[in-house]
């Protein structure tokens, strides 16, 4: 039982720590729609040769539409595994209560009393026990799932730089700056969710070891 408390513990913390992570990446998926925005104003001026940077501000806000859902989506999951262990937290403090209580009364009379109510609390505590840890590995996935989508803004900035050829030289610079602005944005986003992997690393899989 320690040993669970432990862990539980330590995913609390977890939990709020990859939940303010992905606070940060909200507004850096803002940041990348007001690029496509201005993206696509600019392709607009120029015209025809531009046609092909058109269509990609749609791919790049459809990723910054994508990344903003998953980072609403586990930042969700942080906050209810937080609550979820903060309900297991209090099981096993109730536990001890009771291991505590059925140790002093180990000689009453009536000492059998409690045994309904400790094996409710190791019911709930149990069942608390295994959501919280399905949360923590759903969280885990979609971290996961996420950082792997990101590469997509590596390919979206590559292709941009390359449409940006194909326009006259007076605008090549400012659809190359979109290029580098989804880069920029996307590593720094990129940097926010290996934060929050980088806690399942050191620590769920130590206690799992």
């Amino acid at each position: 039982m320690p040993r669970k408390r432990t862990k539980v513990s330590q995913y609390y913390v977890i939990a709020a720590v990859v939940a303010a992570e992905l606070n940060h990446t909200l507004a850096y998926c803002k940041q990348i729609n007001l690029t496509a925005s201005n993206a696509q104003a600019a392709s607009s001026r120029v015209g025809n040769a531009a046609l092909g940077f058109k269509a990609l501000t749609g791919f790049i806000d459809d990723l910054a539409c994508y990344t903003m859902k998953a980072a609403t989506d586990i930042n969700t999951l942080a906050h209810t595994a937080s609550k979820m262990a903060t309900h297991t937290a209090r099981a096993a403090a109730a536990l001890k209560h009771f291991e505590t209580a059925k140790l002093k009364s180990v000689d009453a009379k009536y000492s059998g009393s409690m045994d309904f109510a400790v094996a409710q609390t190791v019911s709930n505590y149990n069942t608390s026990q295994k959501t919280f840890q399905a949360l923590i590995n759903q969280m885990e996935q979609q971290l996961h799932e996420l950082k792997r989508n990101l590469r997509t803004a590596n390919i979206l900035a590559s292709i941009c730089r390359i449409e940006a050829c194909r326009v006259d030289v007076a605008n090549q610079a400012t659809f190359n700056d979109v290029a580098n602005r989804v880069d920029s944005i996307a590593n720094l986003i990129r940097q926010r969710v290996d934060n929050a992997i980088a806690l399942f690393d050191t620590s769920a899989y130590r206690y799992a070891a």
